[in-house]
């Protein structure tokens, strides 16, 4: 089980075609950049410690980078060095720190600088918007409005002034005068996107999400050039799935060819383990010729999978792959259909996997996948082997320490190296995604293991159940079997659609084969059947 990813949406969206693997060489591409900037900007100032435009500079650069703590020390020595009369410098660095403050969460501060730097200019505009923006978020509503409304006297248009008033009345809970500002943006504005965006935070803040969505729909529609108002959406989708969906579903209604709304409302269903919502969405994209791209044959193939509907999945993912034969992950998903129909496909699993390893060789996925098809043929050192690869690529890698560990402890009776792998897991994080309730069950630590299914679950419920599914699974393995049903409940009331995972799925770390020996499963299931149709 993975985290949900919705690059794909993304890529597809901005008309471009993006594997997770060009992702990663872009983003190590941004900090090979990154470093070099800095390193420039480090060389210069090794010279001329004192200089405080470079200062000034550098600590924008460390604030554009993220990194608050330099960026404050940076600024902070612009400040002690500058001569009186750089006034305009003064304010520029005032409004810096104030800025750098607001990401710290030290508001207090940050009220300071910009107060300073009002005595600096008692006409900007942008720091009276700060001064607004930070009342707000101290609760301080009167000192807000004043503000903003500051801002409406000189430019009575300002959306951005208008969208903070709304929030303002809707944080009084004056939820007519809130809609009325954000609707006079909107009717001042229609072709704007971000109107959309700022009247849907607010409809948010009225507990209309029905009319929020709609509005984020409309962003996109208008012209979302940056992605924002389709990742508000789906982050929404977490919270009001089924608001999102039937506004979705409207918006089909209203205009069934464009695809761009069958196709957001598919992977928002996949991103939330609605696997048979999503097939449905991706049918009927590939039935009206919507779209013809390998990712809906490679996403329509992944639905029919996890619905344990093989033959067909393997149709489809043979149609992306045709499309797009330097696809790894094609190829990794054509090896999964395979092994679980059967040992009969397992040559031809071992075929797909080992294209997928010319196209990405250290892609710790497809040898976690390869060790799985080893495990399942018993040839266990050969799983080992594997695995000692995918350690030595990615050492922190907790489903590949898991599996090695089981390997060793289940299958080569070697319990001493499979404890140093168990006990480097609990290195790790504890996040749900690292798996440590398993390793903690594996060095005898089920007290610990418990505790941790509760805190993942706790820690904020995942779209579709999918915490619950992991805590179902963990229980299981502990033994406490009427707990793991209880756990796997909720999973299939949150709307967990994974038929394979549900019933088939085998494979350590992590899966629900004990909890399918519970008396009441089989009737669960069927309970939720709706869940897989």
């Amino acid at each position: 089980m993975k985290i949900k990813s919705l690059i794909l949406v993304f890529a597809m969206l901005a008309g471009i075609s993006m594997s997770a693997q060009k992702a990663a060489s872009d983003e190590e591409l941004r900090k090979q950049i990154k470093d070099a900037v800095m390193k420039v900007y480090d060389e210069e100032l090794e010279k001329s410690p004192n200089d405080y435009n470079l200062l000034f500079a550098r600590s924008n650069q460390h604030y554009y980078n993220g990194d608050m703590d330099k960026a404050m020390d940076d600024v902070n020595r612009v400040l002690e060095l500058l001569p009186e009369k750089e006034k305009e410098l003064s304010f520029d660095s005032r409004m810096l720190r104030a800025r750098i403050s607001d990401a710290k969460g030290d508001f207090d501060s940050e009220v300071a600088d910009l107060k300073a730097a009002m005595e600096l200019n008692p006409q900007s505009l942008a720091c009276v918007d700060m001064l607004g923006k930070v009342a707000f978020k101290m609760n301080d509503l009167d000192a807000a409005e004043k503000n903003f409304q500051t801002i409406l006297r000189d430019n009575q248009m300002n959306y951005d002034a208008l969208y903070w008033m709304g929030k303002v009345e809707a944080r009084r809970g004056n939820n007519d005068k809130a809609a009325e500002y954000v609707d006079r943006a909107v009717s001042l504005f229609p072709a704007e996107s971000q109107v959309y965006l700022n009247r849907s935070d607010v409809l948010l803040m009225l507990n209309q999400p029905e009319p929020a969505a709609q509005d984020l729909i409309s962003a996109i529609s208008v012209g979302d050039d940056d992605g924002k108002a389709l990742r508000a959406l789906v982050e929404m989708s977490d919270t009001h799935y089924d608001d999102v969906m039937k506004t979705l579903d409207f918006s089909i209604s209203k205009a069934p060819r464009v695809g761009m709304f069958h196709y957001i409302k598919a992977s928002i269903a996949m991103g939330h383990f609605h696997y048979a919502q999503a097939l449905s969405s991706f049918n009927s994209i590939i039935s009206n010729r919507l779209y013809e791209t390998s990712g809906i044959y490679q996403n329509a193939a992944k639905c029919q999978f996890e619905l344990t509907q093989y033959s067909e999945a393997l149709a489809n993912v043979n149609k992306a792959l045709a499309a797009d034969e330097n696809n790894w992950e094609g190829f990794l998903l054509k090896a999964k259909i395979l092994m679980a129909q059967g040992a009969d496909n397992y040559a031809d699993a071992l075929t797909a996997l080992n294209q997928a390893a010319m196209l990405s060789p250290e892609n710790i996925q497809v040898m976690i996948s390869k060790a799985h098809l080893l495990l399942l043929q018993r040839k266990d050192d050969d799983a080992v082997k594997i695995l000692n690869n995918a350690i030595m690529t990615n050492p922190e890698s907790s489903e590949a320490l898991l599996l090695r560990g089981w390997t060793n402890k289940y299958r080569l009776r070697k319990d001493d190296l499979a404890k140093r792998d168990f006990e480097n897991v609990l290195l790790n994080g504890s996040d749900m995604h690292q798996l440590r309730g398993f390793a903690l069950h594996e060095v005898g630590r089920d007290d610990e293991a418990r505790q941790w299914a509760k805190d993942i679950i706790q820690a904020g419920i995942l779209p579709g159940g999918e915490a619950y599914y992991y805590a179902a699974a963990l229980l299981s393995d502990i033994g406490d079997s009427d707990d793991a049903y209880q756990y796997m409940e909720s999973c299939l009331a949150n709307g967990f659609g994974s038929l394979y995972e549900v019933k088939v799925n085998e494979n350590p770390y992590v899966n629900l084969k004990l909890v399918r020996r519970h008396p009441y499963f089989n009737e669960l299931v069927e309970r939720y059947a709706a869940n897989f149709r």
